[in-house]
C-alpha cells in the first residue's frame, strides 16, 4: 500500500509518519509512505497513491487545492488535516474519506484508517454497467480482460463471459479505470493486468489472445505499461 503524508511541518509530518508505521507494524500491513512538504511536489510525483494525508494550510498551493487537482485523475482516498473544522464542508466537497483535527491522536488515525481500507475494499469491486440487448449488465471492472469492436459492436470479454453493447470504445474508455486500461489500438481496449508479455509490435494477454499494437503510438503504450508495472510493484503487487 502506497501512502502520501503532505505537511509543511516537519515535525507534525515526522510525528504522523511515525503513527502510520506503528499502526500498520500492528496489523501487518505493507506500506511505503513518501513525504511531501508542499502540494507543488506532490502534484509533481507520478506515483498512483491508494490514501494521500494532507494538510490543508500549506506554504504555496493550499491542500484543497492540490486535492482538486488530483481528483481530475484519481479516486484515491484523502484524509485533511487541520486546527479547525473550519474547511470541513470544502473537504468533503472533494470526496475525502476523513478529515483529522491536530494534534492527532492514535485513536483518530485509526479511525482514519479502517475508513480508507474501507474505501479502498469498495473501490476494488467497482461496476461497469453497460447497456445490452437484454438491458443495463453491471461488470466488475477487475474481471475484464479486454474489449474490442467489430462491426459497431462493442464485445466485452471477462473469463466467464462475453458481454456485448453498443457503448463505443472511447465512451467505455471514459468509464474505466484509466491507471488500468490501455487503448491497445483503435479496436481494442485492455487491462492491463492480464497482459502476459509485451512485445515491441504486439502484447500477449494471459488468455492466450494476442493483439497488435498501434503503430503509431508503441512508444507511448510502452511506457503506460512500464508506468502500471512500476506503481504495482511499488504496492507489492509483483
Amino acid at each position: 500500500m502506497r501512502i502520501a503524508l503532505c505537511d509543511d511541518d516537519v515535525t507534525a509530518r515526522q510525528a504522523l509518519k511515525t503513527q502510520l508505521n506503528t499502526y500498520c507494524s500492528q496489523r501487518n500491513l505493507c506500506l511505503t509512505i513518501d513525504c511531501f512538504s508542499c502540494g507543488e511536489d506532490f502534484l509533481k510525483s507520478s506515483v498512483q497513491y491508494e490514501i494521500v494525508f494532507m494538510d490543508i494550510y500549506l506554504t504555496g498551493m493550499s491542500g484543497t487545492e492540490a486535492v482538486q487537482e488530483i481528483r481530475k485523475t484519481s479516486r484515491c482516498s484523502v484524509v485533511f488535516m487541520t486546527v479547525s473544522r473550519e474547511h470541513a464542508v470544502e473537504a468533503f466537497g472533494l470526496n475525502a474519506t476523513h478529515y483529522l483535527i491536530k494534534p492527532i491522536t492514535e485513536e483518530a488515525l485509526a479511525e482514519a484508517m479502517q475508513r480508507c481500507l474501507e474505501r479502498i475494499d469498495r473501490e476494488s469491486e467497482r461496476l461497469l454497467e453497460v447497456k445490452s440487448r437484454q438491458g443495463t449488465v453491471p461488470i466488475l471492472m477487475k474481471n475484464i480482460i479486454y474489449i474490442e469492436i467489430f462491426n459497431k459492436i462493442s464485445i466485452i470479454h471477462t473469463e466467464k463471459k462475453h458481454i456485448q453493447t453498443y457503448m463505443t470504445l472511447d465512451a467505455l474508455l471514459k468509464l474505466l479505470e484509466e491507471s488500468v486500461f490501455m487503448r491497445a489500438q483503435r479496436s481494442f481496449i485492455v487491462n492491463m493486468n492480464f497482459i502476459e508479455s509485451f512485445f515491441f509490435d504486439r502484447i500477449v494477454l494471459k488468455d492466450g489472445t494476442e493483439i497488435i499494437l498501434s503503430r503509431k503510438n508503441r512508444s507511448e503504450l510502452k511506457a503506460q505499461y512500464q508506468h502500471f508495472l512500476f506503481n504495482l510493484a511499488r504496492r507489492g503487487g509483483i
